[in-house]
C-alpha cells in the first residue's frame, strides 16, 4: 500500500489542528485518495495546507453529521448500525469512529481499494458499491445512512434511483443525511433549468465517467419531488443551508411523515475571510482583518495564535454592508473583524505556525486558517490585489459605459442634423440663404 501521509509523519499545521480538535485519529492517507490531490491543486501544490484542509474538512463534516445524529437518536451510544455511503478513502470515517464503535460502522464506495483501506485502517465493515443503483446489493439495514458529496454529482435519474435504494436500507425510525449543491453556488454562466436540477459533465474525479459522476445543483423543490418519486408521499425532509463546510446544503430525510425538526439546534461551520495583512511598528506587529459569518448559529470573535499561544483576539462586529449585500442577508451587516498581533522578537516569518480560529455562539473555537506569517501576508496581498482588480474592472466598465453613452448621444445628434438637413424646411432654408448670399444681403465675409 502506497501512502500519501503516514500517522508518524510530522506536519506542523496538522499538529496544531489536532490540538484544537482534541482529536486522536488515524492520520494515514492512501496515495489513491483523489480528495487530497484535489486540495493540493487548490492550494497550488502546498502540501501542508492541503493536509490541513483535508483533515479539517473531514472533522467539520463529522461534527455536522454528529449534531444531526444526536438530535435524531438522543446520543451516539443509542445508534445501532450506521452506513457511511460514498465514503471514498475515509476522510470523514476516521472522525466518525471516534464516537461510534467501528464494529457498528459500515462504509461503501465504488473504489474497492478505498473500502479495503478503511477496513484495514479503521476497523469498520465494508461493502463495495456500484455505479448503477439497480446493481447494488446489500442485506444489511441501518439506523442512519450518511452520504457526503454523492448527490452533488448525479444526473437526475441516478439522483432519484439512489434515493430509492438508500431509503430502502433504513430501519424504521432511521435517518438519511445527504449533501447537495444549491443554486446559490451554481457555477458562473450556468442557469438553473425550470425542472430544478442542473447537471454538467465535469468533476474532480479522474477515474469515473463524467456522465455518471459530474457536477449537480438542485433546488429544494426538486429534492422534495425526487424524494416523493423515490419512496412515494409521506416521507419528511428538512434542509440545512450550507450545512457542510459552509458550502453544501445538508438534507435530512426520514421515512415517516410529520417529523418535527424544530428541536434540531444546528450550528454550521463558520466562514472566515482573511482580507488584509501587513507588518507594522518595524515588523514587531502583525495587523490583520477580514470578515466572518455563519449560516446557522452565531459568531463571536476571531482568535489569532502563534506557535500555540494566543496573541490576539477581536470581536466580529465591524460594519460590513458589502458582506450583507453579497450574502443577501442583513444579519451580516457587522461581520467584520480586525486584530493587532504583537510578534515576539526573532520569530520566523517563514516557519512559525500562525492560525486563526472563529469562536461561535456556543463558545466553540473553529480552526479555519493555518500557515506562516509569510503566508498570511501573501494571502492578504492577493486579496487586496483581487479587490483592486475588481475596482479597476468596474472603473473601466463605468468609463466604457460613459463612452458608449457619449457616442450614442453624438450619434443621435448627427442623426437629428442629417434628418433636419434632409427635410423640406431645411432645404428651403439653405436655398433662401444661397439667394441672400447671391444678393449680398448676408454679413459673411
Amino acid at each position: 500500500m502506497t501512502l500519501a501521509f503516514r500517522s508518524d509523519e510530522t506536519s506542523p499545521l496538522v499538529a496544531t489542528l489536532l490540538e484544537d480538535l482534541h482529536a486522536d485519529v488515524d492520520l494515514t492517507i492512501d496515495a489513491r485518495d483523489e480528495m487530497l490531490g484535489f486540495l493540493s491543486d487548490a492550494f497550488e501544490g502546498d502540501r501542508e495546507r492541503a493536509l490541513f484542509a483535508y483533515f479539517r474538512s473531514g472533522a467539520s463534516i463529522a461534527d455536522s453529521l454528529g449534531q444531526v445524529l444526536r438530535w435524531r437518536f438522543g446520543g451516539m451510544d443509542r445508534i445501532g448500525k450506521i452506513l457511511d455511503f460514498a465514503s471514498g478513502y475515509g476522510r470523514v470515517t476516521r472522525f466518525l469512529v471516534r464516537e461510534i464503535p467501528p464494529e457498528r460502522v459500515w462504509v461503501s464506495d465504488v473504489y474497492t481499494d478505498g473500502v479495503r483501506f478503511q477496513e484495514e485502517r479503521f476497523g469498520v465493515r465494508g461493502i463495495v458499491s456500484t455505479i448503477r443503483p439497480e446493481d447494488f446489493a446489500c442485506s444489511e439495514r441501518f439506523d442512519a445512512i450518511l452520504v457526503t458529496s454523492l448527490f452533488t454529482h448525479l444526473p437526475e435519474e441516478r439522483f432519484v434511483a439512489w434515493l430509492r435504494v438508500l431509503m430502502g436500507l433504513l430501519n424504521p425510525g432511521g435517518l438519511l443525511a445527504f449533501s447537495v449543491h444549491s443554486p446559490e453556488v451554481l457555477s458562473p454562466g450556468l442557469v438553473m433549468p425550470e425542472g430544478g436540477i442542473c447537471f454538467q459533465e465535469t468533476s474532480e474525479s479522474g477515474s469515473l465517467a463524467k456522465s455518471d459522476y459530474g457536477s449537480t445543483w438542485v433546488t429544494e423543490d426538486f429534492v422534495r419531488s425526487a424524494l416523493e418519486r423515490a419512496v412515494g408521499p409521506g416521507a419528511s425532509l428538512h434542509r440545512l443551508p450550507r450545512g457542510l463546510c459552509n458550502f453544501q446544503d445538508l438534507c435530512l430525510a426520514v421515512p415517516e411523515p410529520g417529523v418535527d425538526f424544530s428541536g434540531l439546534d444546528f450550528h454550521s461551520e463558520p466562514h472566515l475571510f482573511l482580507e488584509r495583512a501587513r507588518l507594522a511598528d518595524g515588523g514587531r506587529r502583525l495587523e490583520i482583518d477580514g470578515w466572518a459569518a455563519v449560516r446557522s448559529g452565531a459568531v463571536k470573535s476571531v482568535e489569532v495564535l502563534l506557535e500555540g499561544e494566543r496573541i490576539a483576539a477581536g470581536p466580529v462586529d465591524e460594519p460590513r454592508p458589502d458582506v450583507a449585500a453579497f450574502l443577501n442577508d442583513d444579519r451580516y451587516l457587522h461581520a467584520g473583524w480586525r486584530c493587532s498581533c504583537p510578534l515576539p522578537a526573532g520569530v520566523s516569518h517563514a516557519s512559525a505556525v500562525l492560525r486563526l480560529r472563529v469562536v461561535d455562539g456556543r463558545g466553540i473555537a473553529w480552526p479555519l486558517w493555518a500557515g506562516s506569517i509569510q503566508a498570511a501576508l501573501l494571502s492578504g496581498s492577493r486579496m487586496e490585489a483581487d479587490g483592486l482588480r475588481v475596482e479597476l474592472a468596474h472603473a473601466r466598465e463605468v468609463q466604457a459605459g460613459e463612452r458608449r453613452q457619449a457616442a450614442s448621444e453624438i450619434g443621435g445628434l448627427r442623426a437629428r442634423i442629417a434628418a433636419m438637413e434632409a427635410s423640406r424646411f431645411w432645404k428651403a432654408r439653405n436655398a433662401w440663404f444661397r439667394m441672400k448670399r447671391g444678393l449680398g444681403l448676408t454679413r459673411e465675409t
